[in-house]
Parts: C-alpha cells; structure tokens; sequence
C-alpha cells in the first residue's frame, strides 16, 4: 500500500520566552494531589486517608487495559481523596499528601546490581513496576509498546518538541544528556533493536552537543536533526523522515517504536535506581506570564504555585480574562484556571490574555486549514458535516484521518475552534464503526 507524503508547515515557535530559562527543581511542595485517572482510564486507590506514605510507595493502581501501579510523588500523611481541576479540563479524583519534607524513601527505590545485565523481560518488567507512561502528551502505558510481536529494529527518541512555547523537554535533554542516552540504550535491549536514533530539530544543536560525548559508548545510538516544521514530533512524520518508512498504523508494523525524550530519562532512573514515575518537567509560559520558566516537579503539583514562581501574572492582566491552555497550543486542552494539578500528561500551561475581538467571526473560505492539515484533509468541511450529523459525508470526506495536531485552529484568521469538531468527526467514526 502507497502512503501520501506527510506535509509540515513552518509556525512561529514563540519558544524564546522560556528556553534561556535553567530547568529548575521544585520537589518539596507543601501538598500534592495525585490525580486518579491516567489517560481514559480512572485508578483504584491502594490507601486510605490517614496512612503515611514514603516516595515511591504505591498509592493507586491502574487496571485493566495498561495495569500497573501508581506511587507516591512525596513522602508525608495522606490527607484527603478529593476533586482537584485536571489537564482534561474536568474535575477528578486525586489522592492528597501533606508533605512531612522527610524525603523518605520506599524501600523499593534502590540501586540496580547489575542494570547492562537485565534481559528483555526484565527490562519490560521495570516499565510496569514503575508505572512509566509516555510523557510526550499521551501518557500512554510504555510497556505495551514493547510487548509488540511484531520484530524491531530501531527505537527513536523523540527530542523535538515540536509545539510552540514547550522547552522543557529541549532542557531536560541538554541537562540530562547522559540519562537520554542511556534510556534510549535500555530501551534498545527491551526491544531486541540494533539502532537507536535521537531525533531532535536541527536549529537546537545543543542536544546533539550534550550527547555526543556519551555515544561512543553505546554502539548503534546516532542523532537526527529535523527541519524546523510542525508536525515533525508525530510519531509517524519522524518515523518516516528518520527511516523513510511509513505506516497504516503503528510504527511497530515498519520495525520502530518512538518514545518521548523525558521518557527515556525517566526510564533510566527506573532502570538503575528502581525509581518510579512519580515527577515530570513542565514549561509554564505565555505573554500572561511574567517570567516564563521549566520546572521539574512531582507528580500532583499546583500549577497556581508553578505561576507564582514565574512572579505572577504580567502586571494589569485580571487572571479571570485570559486564556489558559494545559499542554501545547497546538493540542492542549482549554482550561479555566489555573487551579489544577500536574499530572504524567501535562507538559505545559500557557497563559495567553484575551484578545478584545475576533476580526472575523466566521469561516472566510480562505482554504488555509487544508493547505496546512500534514494528513491532507478539508477540516472545515468535515466540521461542517459534523455540524449537519451528515455521517456519510464525514465518512466521504476522511475525518478517521485526522492526528488531532490542532494546526487548522492554529492558522485559521478568524480563530475558530476548527480541531475540535473534526476531532469529534473523527471520534464519532469510530464509534460506529
């Protein structure tokens, strides 16, 4: 079967706001509510209020599709399971811990003997003990990447942070070169794959620098610089332009397996230290901000806590008129406020104020949205067939197709939420398929 070359579009990055800015540690929040759903899936809790928790202990489990386990992000007395504001835009559950700033430590969290001599299995074993979830956005369980039995021959790291305003993942590859390597090493021999590739974009030459000087030392891991385009994180679009393969559906069925870059990092304190997933970098940024920043936090963090660190809202923005995005302009979700925790899933809050008006309120035909769409789809017609509930035409017009990249409302001039609507089209097809 013949697959279409995938399209990419130079966008402003708007990157500059916080990519000087060092990646800082914020571990010890006074409180942290871990919320109890990961991905679609809601948690079961393994603790009751009342009861102390070390870090690294286990406080939830996921079940079904992608069981594993949940830890604690921080060491103190869990206070309460209540509602707290999520990435999703919605309210869930989420354990609270009250923090004893102990730093204790489950006694599960100990240096590996022997790491270079773990086999598949084992090295499998590790990302569901963990709970590693791909921190790309996704939050997808890794493991059943590597339980594929289809034969692999390349994992790629995905180094490009590709949406405007993200930096953090640029950071932490540049401060954590050696941990990216060997995540990506590690995952190599969970894989069974002789070729490792880091791919970043070309105009950030200080990962390639920061990880050079460790290759040598794993044999088969190389670098790729990408050109300055959107959507060149997609799984599929790095796949393609770093092996010149592509797919009907997953990478495994042309011999890769791409994992996120703060994944890999993750994955190699899980691998020599039995570290669990239980903290992320995120970018908290926007012209709303007053000091865009990178932080590296727990699990169950306040974001409204990340803001005050950044001093604030810019002087003379009320916090109730601007726009709040958790994730990535291009495929974040709006929120509300910034009232809500950090979760495996959320990279970024982007704080944008409000513009007084929209100089075009309607569809002004321009055709931009399709000239832009990498999968090479008309999303406002199929917006418009969405709003008909004509299904054959959303059939007709390929709505199935679409990656949810979010550049039809990116580029469209009159700002309509055009993504949202085509990603229902397409949700809507697969619901009645």
């Amino acid at each position: 079967m013949l697959f279409r070359k995938i399209k990419g579009v130079r966008i402003e990055g708007n990157k500059q706001m916080s990519r000087c800015a060092p990646l800082r540690d914020y571990l010890d929040p006074p409180v942290v509510s871990i919320p109890l759903l990961q991905g679609m899936s809601a948690l079961k809790p393994a603790v009751e209020v009342g009861a102390n928790v070390k870090i690294g202990d286990i406080i939830a489990y996921r079940e079904g599709f992608g069981a594993m386990p949940i830890h604690a992000s921080i060491a103190g007395k869990v206070t309460a399971i209540k509602k707290v504001w999520h990435a999703s835009g919605r309210m869930v559950e989420a354990v609270e811990i009250e923090n004893d700033h102990s730093g204790a430590l489950s006694d599960s969290i100990q240096p590996e003997k022997n790491p270079d001599g773990l086999d598949k299995e084992a090295l499998i074993q590790k990302m569901i003990d963990a709970g590693l979830s791909g921190l790309g956005g996704a939050g997808f369980p890794t493991y059943i990447k590597y339980q594929t039995k289809c034969p692999i021959d390349t994992v790629i790291i995905n180094a490009i942070e590709c949406e405007p305003y993200l930096t953090c993942d640029f950071l932490m590859s540049i401060k954590y070169p050696e941990k990216l390597v060997k995540g990506l090493h590690y995952f190599m021999k969970a894989a069974g794959a002789e070729k490792g590739v880091i791919a970043y974009k070309a105009y950030n030459q200080a990962v390639e620098d920061a990880v050079k000087p460790y290759l040598e030392r794993f044999p088969g891991i190389t670098t790729f610089p990408l050109k300055d385009v959107y959507p060149a994180g997609w799984e599929k679009y790095v796949t393609e332009a770093v092996t010149g393969k592509t797919y009907p559906k997953l990478p495994s069925q042309v011999g890769v397996i791409v994992n996120n870059a703060g994944t890999a990092i993750a994955y190699a304190d899980m691998v020599e230290n039995n570290i669990p997933l239980i903290a992320r970098n995120i970018t908290i940024t926007g012209e709303g901000i007053t000091n865009p920043q990178n932080f590296y936090v727990p699990f169950g963090t306040k974001v409204a806590e990340l803001v005050a660190l950044c001093g604030g809202y810019q002087e003379g923005l009320d916090p109730k008129y601007a726009w709040y995005i958790a994730g990535g302009p291009m495929t974040g979700k709006a929120i509300l406020i910034d009232d809500l925790v950090v979760n495996d899933t959320l990279g970024a809050v982007i704080v944008i104020p409000t513009p007084k008006e929209k100089l075009h309120p309607e569809c002004l035909g321009c055709g931009k949205c399709a000239d832009a769409c990498p999968a090479f789809l008309t999303p406002t017609e199929i917006k418009r067939a969405y709003d008909m509930k004509d299904e054959t035409a959303i059939r007709n017009l390929q709505a199935d197709k679409c990656i949810a990249c979010g550049l039809c409302s990116y580029v469209c001039p009159s700002h309509i939420e055009i993504t949202d609507a085509v990603v229902k089209a397409r949700d809507s097809l697969k619901k009645g398929a």
